[in-house]
């Protein structure tokens, strides 16, 4: 089993296959998620070995200058904003919910884990198949010219973003705005702790005197950390029976099991990550038992 990409869920899958080399195209570590994460559970923790914090967060929407409540037309403005088309998102939810919060050092604590085993540089444009299986953390479209299968037309929608991080001097909190109007590029804010994170669509500059103003918050209180673009932020998904349809002959012609957001190309948690990983351990499994049952059978009969 070969891993590609390592990003966080490739580095993650590191960690469910100790014995796994990862491939990764980059020529070394770079820029990664700096967007929010946060977990619904502590699953990912316990398979990485790194504590996290559990955090009450509290939630809110921010629409024409004031605080609203979520309704049909916040729901739609926001997902048109965000994903271009008019899909249930997580606006609809803003009752306090508790989350496990990572490290800051999360990425980098996952790299010294399983750093070793990464070829950096390297990629997996080379025949697929065999008994060579790889599990795929690279995006979908991409894998589809790899793996050279045909696959209905899809258009693989995706949009950049721009996030932009500040520390909150005195700051000890969880809390996330929400911005499904026209007025800021921003569609959502958050601090953790004491660092802010700003995520907006594209690459235009945003007026970041507005957004600390709702949070209660002036230039006086803030020191910017830095400001990266993203060019996978959001993915709108693709139809169910072609994603799956898609998954599948990966798996069944090339033996490919793909596994994370971009891989799968829907919105999904790293929490749900670990899921899919300990269904791709039984799916081996399980194809190991075949294997082994096979050869049992063969060697009897000689």
């Amino acid at each position: 089993m070969r891993i590609a990409g390592a990003g966080l869920a490739g580095l993650i899958a590191g960690h469910i296959f100790p014995r796994s080399e990862i491939t990764e195209r980059s020529e070394g570590p770079g820029q990664m998620h700096q967007a929010l994460l946060r977990f619904r559970s502590d699953e990912v923790a316990r398979v990485t070995n790194i504590p996290f914090a559990p955090a009450l967060v509290r939630k809110a929407i921010h629409f024409d200058g004031e605080f609203c409540q979520p309704n049909i037309r916040l729901a739609n403005l926001y997902s048109q904003k965000v994903a271009s088309k008019v899909l249930n998102r997580s606006i609809w939810d803003i009752e306090p919910v508790t989350r496990y919060i990572a490290p800051p050092d999360f990425y980098e604590r996952l790299l010294d884990a399983v750093g070793h085993r990464i070829a950096w540089g390297t990629s997996i444009d080379r025949e697929l198949g065999g008994s060579d299986s790889l599990l795929s953390t690279i995006p979908m479209p991409d894998m589809i010219r790899i793996a050279r299968i045909t696959a209905p037309a899809i258009d693989f929608d995706r949009a950049p973003i721009t996030v932009q991080r500040f520390r909150v001097r005195g700051a000890a909190v969880h809390q996330t705005i929400y911005w499904p109007g026209p007025e800021t590029p921003v569609y959502r804010a958050s601090i953790t702790g004491d660092l802010l994170i700003i995520e907006s669509m594209g690459q235009e500059e945003v007026a970041i005197s507005r957004i600390l103003h709702a949070f209660g918050l002036d230039w006086s209180t803030v020191d910017e950390v830095g400001k990266v673009q993203q060019r996978f932020g959001k993915i709108a998904p693709i139809p169910a029976a072609i994603r799956r349809e898609v998954i599948y002959r990966l798996t069944l012609e090339r033996g490919v099991y793909s596994v994370g957001r971009f891989a799968t190309w829907r919105n999904i948690l790293l929490d749900d990550v670990v899921k899919d990983l300990r269904l791709v351990q039984q799916m081996i499994g399980q194809k190991d038992q075949y294997r082994s049952h096979l050869l049992e059978a063969t060697s009897t009969k000689m």
